[in-house]
């Protein structure tokens, strides 16, 4: 059978081999590149082929708990930066610098609104600076028009 087709890999062989590589710590991008199939095929295979998808799952589960117990280890000897990372990620609500970053967006949505605020203050205040410019044209029009005219008399002499 042709290297890069599916039935190969839903083999116990082939799926043996996938999980291998998800273990040893392969990106899907790195598999699908092993299998001679594109990232996104295999993208396809995993949704299409159930088994496949499990294999590379049971793989990457393996290795997540080596690399998690791989750093309990580390923190649990005194390494700080270890420590850190654990508590920041296990223990996110109290460890994490969150309520520093939600109170700097929040004041930066503060500052924006207030932009806004200022830049239709100022919409409005030309506005009203030409409707009351209008007015005030309108009221000497008004008067040019009301006041009579004086034709001048001609003299008969």
């Amino acid at each position: 059978m042709a290297k890069g087709k599916y039935e190969e890999w839903l083999t116990a062989e082939g799926l043996i081999l996938l999980e291998g590589w998800a273990r040893d710590g392969l990106t899907d991008k790195q598999i699908a590149k092993n299998m001679r199939i594109t990232e996104q095929t295999l993208n396809v295979w995993k949704k299409k082929y159930p088994s496949l998808s499990e294999s590379l799952k049971k793989g990457k589960a393996v290795i997540d708990y080596e690399v998690e117990n791989a750093l309990l280890k580390n923190a649990l000897e005194g390494d700080t930066t270890a420590q850190i990372f654990w508590l920041k990620n296990r223990r996110a609500d109290m460890w994490r610098n969150k309520v520093e970053t939600n109170q700097k967006q929040q004041n930066r949505l503060l500052e924006a609104q207030a932009d806004a605020a200022v830049a239709k203050a100022k919409i409005l205040a030309d506005s009203a600076d030409k409707l009351s410019g209008n007015i005030k044209n309108n009221e000497l029009l008004k008067a040019l028009v009301e006041v009579p005219i004086v034709e001048k008399e001609e003299d008969d002499s």
